[in-house]
């Protein structure tokens, strides 16, 4: 049976897992491209046998966590097996753009096809600003020259028969930080980008990938260090098993110990809680929250007059990785995220050392023969809170912090923002230059829909993962019940 270049990213993975935990990995690793293409086929999305090969190259350097940027195909991937044995810090940034696999798409457009009905009226024609479409005859045509793609003509169609050919990569990138180079290929702008991986999710090619930390997290745990797992609690919601057969599967990985970063937000909700009434206090109108790693960087690199009204909370990764240090200062931590923009915080926390995402974590499991739903229950020696353990759900957050307000008798108004595109940006800059936000006291912003577990680095449907987050938070104490903890 034939496998897609969609499922070879995770196969590229796996095949690099098992070279490493084998013998002779720099050698063995040479031998990977072979592996994928054992059976000696190709198939009809690429363009020649040659391209396939190339994107599985890229792959696997991805998963050594090199860019592949200026390789050379003469050069052998054991060379580049042997960086990422002699690595000491992770790959940075974390993405990379496979330029043998991204497609060159034709730059967006709005165009008018064979569907034109020729109207008399001329119904798009009036519609347009710029003087960008006009009669050819037989239809309508657009002038590109002219064209602003304010999509006028699009709503003034009473047929619908203008259309709009977007490049999905730079159409979802709510901060136009991706563009073309000279030859068609997707550039990222790593000072305008937010790291919300929305591009990487959106390339039908998978042209965009993470340069993989598997590597570094495997040395140490073959080092015999204390190697620590931080899980996002969106991870609950990827595997067919229970949160306590999760955490036995996590150390069948090789982790020392496996902490929830439910944990920590439940310091990030009593923080933002406090830090709510205090603004409120001096007569600021709203606050949003501070989770959400994508959001802070859209704040710092983009709407910087937001600064002000954005909660000082740290994340829950902050605080969680700030406990488990203080109980073992002498470990690795591993934070195991749904998210690109969490590399990032990652990265400026000292007390993080590496990022595996989830799609790495169903590689590990597959490359070690592990069954998650199949291990022992083992519980988590915190029992963390029904709320925050729902952090990763749209409008989580909120109910987090409603939660510690009711303990205390303050009311207000919850909004959430479920999804950063370039509307909500216009929105968060419109909230910001007002100094006011039109509907809520506290806005929770989430850059991915659904919450984390839409994030661009998860491996599970959205409404799959929320179903089964929800039946976790339901086992666990409500938040209103406990007392917050030291930080």
């Amino acid at each position: 049976m034939t496998s897609s270049h969609l499922s070879q990213k995770r196969e590229a993975l796996v095949c690099v897992i098992r070279a490493f935990n084998g013998q002779n990995f720099p050698e063995s690793v040479d031998s990977i491209l072979n592996e994928l293409d054992r059976e000696g086929y190709y198939d009809t999305c690429y363009h020649s046998v040659q391209h396939k090969h190339a994107i599985q190259r890229a792959l696997v350097m991805a998963a050594l966590g090199s860019s592949g940027e200026n390789d050379s195909e003469n050069t052998p991937l054991s060379k580049y097996a042997g960086i990422a044995l002699e690595r000491t810090e992770p790959s940075s940034p974390p993405l990379a753009v496979l330029g043998c696999a991204c497609n060159g798409c034709e730059p967006s457009h709005i165009c008018v096809p064979d569907l034109c009905q020729n109207c008399v009226t001329k119904p798009c024609v009036a519609a347009c600003r710029f003087d960008a479409i006009h009669n050819a005859g037989k239809k309508s045509v657009i002038n590109v020259q002219c064209c602003k793609k304010c999509r006028a003509c699009l709503r003034g169609c009473p047929y619908g028969a203008i259309s709009e050919t977007v490049v999905p990569c730079e159409h979802v990138c709510p901060v136009d930080a991706i563009s073309k180079d000279e030859r068609g290929r997707a550039v990222i702008d790593f000072d305008k980008c937010i790291r919300c991986g929305k591009c990487m999710a959106a390339c039908p090619f998978e042209a965009i990938q993470v340069r993989s930390q598997v590597i570094d997290v495997l040395k140490a745990i073959k080092a015999k260090k204390k190697v620590i797992a931080l899980v996002a609690p969106a991870l609950f919601g990827q595997f067919r098993c229970t949160a306590g057969q999760l955490h036995t599967a996590m150390k069948k990985i090789g982790f020392s110990f496996v902490y929830e970063v439910a944990i920590g937000a439940e310091s990030t909700s009593f923080h933002e809680a406090k830090d709510l009434k205090e603004k409120l206090g001096k007569g600021e109108k709203f606050m949003t929250t501070s989770c959400c790693a994508a959001y802070n960087n859209l704040v710092s690199k983009h709407i910087s007059e937001m600064r002000p009204f954005v909660s000082t909370a740290g994340t829950p990764l902050f605080y969680t990785a700030e406990y488990v240090r203080r109980e073992h200062p002498d470990s690795v931590l591993i934070f195991i995220s749904p998210c690109l923009a969490k590399y990032e915080e990652a990265f400026a926390n000292e007390n993080v050392g590496y990022i595996l995402n989830f799609g790495e974590i169903d590689a590990l499991f597959e490359a070690f023969a592990i069954v998650a739903g199949e291990c022992a229950e083992e519980k988590f020696a915190y029992d963390s809170a029904r709320e925050t353990r729902e952090f990763s759900l749209s409008g989580g957050v909120s109910r987090a912090v409603q939660s510690v307000l009711d303990g205390n008798g303050t009311k207000v108004e919850f909004a959430t923002i479920n999804g950063l595109d370039r509307e909500t940006v216009k929105d968060l800059k419109r909230f910001a230059k007002a100094g006011e936000c039109d509907r809520g006291t506290v806005l929770e912003v989430m850059s991915c829909q659904g919450g984390c577990v839409g994030g661009g680095l998860t491996c599970c449907p959205v409404a799959a993962a929320t179903r089964q987050v929800k039946k976790y938070g339901d086992d666990g104490t409500s938040l209103s019940d406990k007392k917050e903890r030291g930080s």
